[in-house]
């Protein structure tokens, strides 16, 4: 109710924040699942994280030091070995990735981070 209060207004404040850009260096684990799941209904084609289970995603970062080179939720994948495509390509080109290879992400901003 506030939030529709504030666009009857005659002014609106928005403030539009950019995702940050990375590459996250990652090793295929040997017969390992990468443990990420996905929305079963991609929106805008862009595959976004939404959860981290079992497998050698979770592995990397359990054992990554730097916060940046991990995979969190909400993560989007903008490519995989620098091959960019449609959200079901990119699924498919992870799921069949082996041995060292690395995922272009885009990040939400983190909150504050543009105060």
């Amino acid at each position: 109710v506030e939030m529709l209060k504030q666009f009857q207004a005659d002014r609106v404040n928005l403030k539009l924040v950019r995702a940050l850009d990375t590459v996250v260096f990652l090793e295929y684990g040997e017969h390992k699942r990468h443990g990420l799941k996905f929305p079963k209904q991609v929106k805008n084609n862009v595959l976004v994280v939404m959860e981290i289970g079992d497998g050698y995603i979770k592995e990397h970062n359990d054992k990554c030091e730097d916060e940046s080179q991990k995979i969190r939720v909400y993560d989007r994948i903008v490519s995989v070995n620098g091959q960019v495509g449609m959200a079901a390509t990119l699924k498919s080109r992870l799921e069949r990735a082996t041995g060292e290879f690395q995922l272009g992400i885009q990040r939400p901003c983190l909150e504050g981070a543009s105060s």
